[in-house]
C-alpha cells in the first residue's frame, strides 16, 4: 500500500508532535506516501486555513509491518498519533482493543455519505461505525488482447487457454499472488468464496471450512501445478505479478485496478494490448472478489480528535478521491466519483469496478483476523504442495485455535 523503505519508518515516529508552526498538528500515519499525496495535503492544509496543519509521516512498506507500528504504539497510548489510515482488516481489532473511536451522530453521517456500502462494512464492528472509507479495491483479469481475443470467464476456461498458448510456444503465464503473505490471502478467500464458502461464521466465532473450502484449494493446487503461473508463483506478490505481465511473460493476470495506469508508465507500448474483464469465476457467474482498501480511523489518544476529523473528510473528498485515483490509481470508496468524466476517461473499467466493488465480499472480520491470515498463509504455502483435504482439516482446527486464543501470535 505504502512504498517507503524501513529506513524511512525508522525515521517517522521523530515527525510527530502536538503543534508546529502552524498550530495544532494533525499527525497522519498510512497512505501518506501515495503518488500525488503532497497535493492533497497541500489542499487541506489550505483549506484548514490555519486552526491546524496535517503532516503525513512514514510507515513501513508492507501492511504487516504498519500493523505491528500501529499495535506497538497505540498499546502505548502514544498521542502522537491522530489519523490512522488502516488496512479494511484491522477495524474489529482496534475497535474491539479500544484504540480508535467510533463515530456518531453527525460525524456519521459525513463519513457514510455517498459512501459505496461494502467500504462503510469494512469499517464497522458490531454494528458501530469506527472508520472513514477512503478507498476501494477489486481484482480484475487483466489479459494480452492479441493472445486472448475473448477472455475467459472460469478458471477451467483461463488454464485451458494458457495452456493452448504455451503449446503453441506464444506468452501464456497466468500471473497471480501466492507468496506466504496477504495477498495469497486474497486470492485463497476469492476461490473460497467462488465456490460459496466462507472461513469463519458471520460473528467470527467459529471456523467454516468445509467441502467446498476443500474445492477451492483444490482449484489452488491445480493452477500451481497446470504449467502456465511463474515458476516463482510462491514468492509472488502484486510488483512479481505486475513485471511478469510489463515484461510479456503473462498472457493473463489476476490483480488489482492500478495495473493500467502503471502500465502507461512502465511500458507505454503494452497498454494497447492491455485488456481487462471481469475476475473469472468456476460457475461463469456473477464475480464475488476480496474487497480490498484503505478506511481513515481516529486514535483513541488523539488530544485533538474533531480536527482529526476534519482532515480526513478532507482528505477523502471528492476533488481529492479524483485526485488520487489519477494519480496513484486509488480506487474511491465514493460513488459520486465514478461518475465524473475525469475518472472514466482514465478508468475505462469504471463500470466494471463499481459493479465488482457493490458484488465484493470482506475477509474474515474478527479481532484475530491477522493469526487467521498468518494461518492461512503458512498452512497453504507453497501452493503447489496443497493437500485439499489434509490442508482444510488443518486451516479448520488452527482457525478454531486462534478464535480461542491458543497458540497463535500476530
Amino acid at each position: 500500500m505504502i512504498c517507503l523503505g524501513s529506513l524511512m519508518a525508522l525515521m517517522a515516529p521523530m515527525a510527530a508532535c502536538s503543534s508546529g508552526p502552524g498550530g495544532t498538528v494533525v499527525n497522519l500515519y498510512g497512505g501518506a506516501s501515495g503518488e500525488g499525496f503532497d497535493k492533497i495535503l497541500a489542499d487541506c492544509n489550505r483549506a484548514a486555513g490555519g486552526r491546524y496543519t496535517i503532516v503525513g509521516n512514514l510507515l513501513p512498506s508492507d501492511a504487516d509491518g504498519q500493523r505491528d507500528q500501529f499495535v506497538r504504539r497505540l498499546a502505548a497510548h502514544d498521542s502522537g498519533m491522530d489519523l490512522l489510515g488502516m488496512d479494511v482488516t484491522w477495524t474489529a481489532e482496534f475497535a474491539e482493543a479500544g484504540w480508535i473511536r467510533e463515530l456518531t451522530g453527525d460525524q456519521k453521517t459525513q463519513a457514510t455519505k455517498d459512501t459505496l456500502q461494502p467500504p462503510i462494512d469494512t469499517a464497522t464492528w458490531k454494528d458501530k461505525l469506527y472508520g472513514i472509507p477512503r478507498t476501494t479495491n477489486v481484482q480484475l483479469l487483466w489479459y494480452r488482447k492479441s493472445l486472448v481475443p475473448n477472455p475467459p470467464k472460469t478458471f477451467d476456461e483461463m488454464i485451458s487457454m494458457a495452456q493452448q498458448l504455451k503449446s503453441q510456444g506464444k506468452p501464456s503465464e497466468i500471473g497471480l499472488t501466492a507468496a506466504q503473505y496477504e495477498g495469497y490471502v486474497v486470492n485463497i478467500n476469492n476461490l473460497v468464496t467462488a465456490y460459496g464458502g466462507t472461513l469463519v461464521n458471520e460473528n467470527s466465532t467459529a471456523p467454516t471450512v468445509d467441502d467446498k473450502t476443500v474445492q477451492a484449494l483444490q482449484m489452488m493446487q491445480r493452477l500451481a501445478t497446470s504449467g502456465v503461473t511463474s515458476k516463482s508463483l510462491s514468492n509472488a506478490q502484486e510488483p512479481e505479478v505486475f513485471a511478469d505481465l510489463q515484461a510479456g511473460r503473462s498472457a493473463f493476470s489476476l490483480n488489482w485496478p492500478y495495473v493500467l495506469s502503471a502500465m502507461r508508465s512502465a511500458n507505454p507500448d503494452m497498454v494497447n494490448d492491455l485488456g481487462f474483464a471481469p475476475f473469472p469465476t468456476v460457475d461463469g457467474g456473477t464475480p464475488r472478489t476480496t474487497l480490498g482498501g484503505m478506511n481513515y480511523a481516529i486514535s483513541k489518544y488523539s488530544k485533538h480528535p474533531a480536527e482529526t476529523f476534519e482532515a480526513a473528510m478532507c482528505l477523502r473528498n471528492e476533488k481529492n478521491a479524483l485526485s488520487a485515483a489519477l494519480d496513484a490509481g486509488d480506487i474511491p470508496a465514493l460513488a459520486t466519483v465514478y461518475q465524473l468524466p475525469e475518472f472514466q476517461k482514465a478508468y475505462p473499467m469504471a463500470d466494471l469496478l463499481l459493479t465488482g466493488v457493490k458484488n465484493a465480499v470482506p475477509r474474515p472480520q474478527s479481532p484475530v483476523y491477522q493469526n487467521i491470515s498468518t494461518i492461512v498463509s503458512t498452512t497453504l504455502s507453497p501452493p503447489s504442495k496443497i493437500n485439499p483435504k489434509r490442508s482444510a482439516d488443518k486451516l479448520r482446527s488452527s482457525i478454531q485455535a486462534a478464535i480461542d486464543g491458543k497458540g497463535i501470535l500476530p
